[in-house]
Parts: C-alpha cells; structure tokens; sequence
C-alpha cells in the first residue's frame, strides 16, 4: 500500500492548547472551592501509586551519524565531563528528592538508556535500584532493562550488570552490514554484534530485545529480508524497527542535503515497512506497537507498554522527561486533589518555584466540561540537558528539572491517544475511566469514525477503540482526525 508520508512515525501532536501564567498561591477561600470543583478532576490512587523509572546516562564513546539524543562524548578537560563516582551520587540524590515528591510508592520497571548506559560502571545499576527499595517498592519482579551497545567491551560486562539487577536487555545493532555501520558512524562491527546476542541469550534467556534501522542509504527490500531472516536466526525474542530519520543537524542529515547519499522515498519506506511486518509475523512475531515486535507476551517491554498506556514514570539523569503527579496536593477523603497549596512546605515551595499553572483553572464560572479540561492533575518536567548544568540543578533543588508544563485531563488523555493508537492494545475503556470515567470512548467516537470503521482502519466498540493491522500502517493520517474529535468535543 502506497502512501504519502511515513506511515509508521508518530509525530507528536499538540491540541488542547492552553493559555498559562505565573504561580500563585492559593487562598483559603480559593483553596475550598478548589476541594469541591476539582472533585471532578482527579485521578485514583491505583494511578498515582504506582510508575516507573527511566535513568539517563548522558555519555557515548562516539556521536552516531544520524542521532540527536542527548549525549555527550567526554573529555577530560570538558565542562560537561563528570566523572563516575559524583554523576552516580547525584542521580541517587536526584532520584530520591523526585521519589519522595510524588505518591509512587511501587516501582513496576526501571530503564536504563542514554546515551550508552552500558558504559557505566555496574554500581550505578546497583545504587539507583538500592535507592528505589529504600524509599519505596520495587517490585519483585520487576522489569530492569539496560541499553547495550554490543561492542567486545560492553559485551564483557554483561555479566557483572546481571549480577546487580538487570534481568532485561536492549541491544542496539542498528545493522547487519559493515558499510552502513560505517555509515551510522557504530563503534562495533557486525560479528561484535551478533556475539553479544548469543551471550545476552544464555544471561537473559527469553529477555532479549535487538533493535534494527530501516529505510537506510541503498537498502533494498531484499537486502532487508536477508537482514530480518538473520537476526531471527540469532534473536528469537523481541524486535524494535525503527525508520531511518534524516534528524536536522546530525551529520547523517547534511550528507542528504549535499547528495552525498540518498534514502528510500516514502513510498519505498513503506515498502521495506510491509515486507518487515509480514516476514516478521510469519515467524511468530506479534507487532504489539507500530516499531515492536516480541514472541510471545512475556517479551513485550513493560516499561515501554507503561509509556504507552500513559501511566507516570520519573526521569533521572540529564535530558530525562518525567510524567507524574507531584505531591503539591490536597487530599481528601482518600482522593487526590492537585493544586499548588499555601499549605505546601517551604521546600516544596521552592522546588516549585519555576512551575506554571493556568490561572484560570479555579475559575468558578466555568462550566463543568470545560473546568474538568482545564485542572491540572500532572506535570511533564524535562531535566536540564547537560550535565554540568543538570548537576548544579540538582545540587541546589533537589532535582535536575528546568522546565514543567502543567497537564490537564485533556493533555493526559490526548498523549495517550497518540501513544496507545500505536499499539495493538489501543485505547481500552479501562483505562481510559481511570481519566475520563464521565463520557466513554464510545460515546465519543463510535459516529464520528462510522466512516474509518466502514474502511476497515478503526474499530470502536464498548471495550475501546484500536487500530486495525491496515490503520496502524496509515495511523499518521488517522490521529489528527481523531485528536480533533477529542478537542472540539470540550474546548
């Protein structure tokens, strides 16, 4: 099936906008009506006591060609140069202060990425999972996943990371021949890569995910196969796709533009997209989201599936994002209720400090729709990026965070939307009460999707709304469409 733009790659959409202003505090007065109106806009305590973390370790040996992720290639005599021992010290100081400021109080997954996290010392591992048990839960099955570039270096340490926790990995081959290694700018060869494979089976047998670029300078369906068919012979487990993105300012990006090398079109990229699906479900691979593919249940990622289905995770490190319910709330009756309070301590306040909240929220002239729209329940932070600024941060505050946008239940439900559309679970009613129990899904788009529906892209019933196997591969021309039904029903 041909189409006009990439297919398979979420752009993130932002709808729902709101206008926000400074902090202020509220009065007692203020405070009380906040009680009774917000009583409407709240989440329930099997959401906010529970999430994940995600740990970033900011350092690479080498900058791929194509990427521009947070990274950073230390020097010694560079500012943002930390060494091991105070950037481990002051993640746990990090990773505490945001514990302890949120009602998590069970840690379902923790996620080691970067960067390249397998560069890291295996006492990281250890002192960031100690620390998660000392001040609240980790579960005891809980899923540890470490990022690994399958260089012989990193691969020699898979054993001591295992023996501190990791029970999961990531291996980022990327490719399955030396000239687009070369290419990519991968400091590892293509036997490094499936040697690490084989060691990473016999030490996590059944929790092995390999991740494969697609869409990359000269490829060809054929070439892709024998690629795919390879990796099945060595992976048996979990599969992550990801299409080659020409990233503005990556060096991959300028060789494009001076036509030093060239890309599949789009039309080809979703070629290499379909032949990659149906090969990989002929060999008992289910595409659980648009770019995973697990065999079998028990190897689809939960820590990712937690991202997807919009539940709150913590950000540690620089550059890390974070999605969570602070603790500047009231609580009432056993329900949560999140408003920036006088009664909050002086350290939250500071904390806080650099934080926007919509003055309008507490408006008592809204209407009921509106008003439960435009309460904010969560915060999205996102760390300072690098690490000497991160480390200050931290140092100061408790925290590395530099920016925080407040979230309403429109902004909640609108990202996981387009995050759980991309899977094969999609939006279920379940969850969705957890945000919206007022209105269903079904009330909301079953007429409007009559014709997505007809058109075999979308099913909608009283279980949910999901894509089919055809709308996940258009899903980028469905979502806006189905985004806008959402905004235009309470805006």
């Amino acid at each position: 099936m041909k189409v006009l733009h990439s297919i398979w790659k979420w752009h993130p959409i932002k709808v729902g906008s709101i206008s926000i202003t400074h902090v202020h505090t509220l009065s007692n007065e203020d405070l009380k009506k906040a009680e009774q109106r917000l009583s409407h806009a709240t989440l329930p305590k099997s959401y906010i006591n529970n999430g994940s973390v995600y740990v970033h370790w900011p350092y690479c040996r080498q900058r791929c060609s194509y990427c521009n992720f947070v990274k950073f290639i230390p020097h010694p005599n560079s500012y943002w140069t930390v060494q091991d021992n105070t950037l481990e010290h002051f993640m746990v100081k990090e990773l505490e202060h945001s514990l302890q400021h949120s009602y998590i109080t069970n840690v379902k997954s923790v996620y080691f990425g970067g960067g390249t996290p397998s560069l890291a010392r295996p006492q990281m591992i250890e002192k960031v999972l100690e620390t998660i048990q000392a001040v609240c839960s980790l579960e005891g099955n809980a899923e540890i996943t470490l990022e690994v570039n399958p260089t012989s270096f990193e691969t020699n340490k898979l054993k001591d990371f295992k023996s501190v926790g990791v029970n999961r990995v990531s291996i980022g081959v990327q490719a399955l021949d030396e000239t687009s290694l070369r290419l990519l700018n991968r400091d590892h060869s293509v036997p490094e890569a499936l040697h690490c494979i084989n060691i990473a089976k016999q030490l996590f047998p059944g929790r092995v995910s390999v991740d494969l670029i697609f869409g990359r300078p000269n490829q060809t369906t054929g070439s892709l196969v024998k690629e795919l068919e390879t990796i099945l012979s060595f992976c048996d487990n979990h599969i992550s796709l990801y299409q080659l993105t020409l990233e503005r300012g990556t060096k991959l990006f300028n060789q494009h533009l001076s036509g030093e090398v060239k890309v599949p079109s789009a039309d080809q990229m979703a070629d290499l997209y379909e032949v990659a699906v149906s090969l990989l479900g002929d060999s008992g691979f289910k595409r659980y989201e648009v770019s995973n593919f697990a065999h079998g249940c028990s190897a689809e990622s939960v820590h990712n599936k937690s991202y997807w289905r919009g539940l709150q995770y913590i950000g540690i490190g620089p550059g890390a994002h974070s999605r969570v319910v602070p603790k500047n709330t009231i609580e009432k009756n056993n329900v949560v209720y999140n408003v920036y309070s006088s009664k909050c301590s002086e350290q939250d306040k500071m904390w806080s400090g650099s934080r926007i909240y919509e003055e309008n929220s507490f408006n008592p002239t809204i209407q009921l729709s509106k008003n439960f729209f435009s309460c904010t329940i969560r915060e999205a932070r996102v760390n300072a990026a690098d690490p000497a600024n991160w480390l200050r941060e931290v140092q100061i505050k408790g925290s590395g965070v530099r920016k925080v946008t407040a979230q309403t239940v429109l902004d909640i439900v609108s990202e996981y939307m387009a995050s759980g559309l991309r899977t094969s679970e999609g939006i279920t009613a379940e969850k969705w009460s957890m945000f919206l129990p007022q209105i269903s899904l079904f009330d909301i788009f079953h007429e409007r999707t009559l014709w997505l529906q007809e058109s075999k892209l979308l099913c909608v019933s009283k279980q949910g709304l999901k894509a089919t196997s055809i709308g996940l591969n258009v899903l980028d021309s469905i979502l806006p469409y189905l985004l806008n039904i959402l905004e235009e029903k309470f805006i």
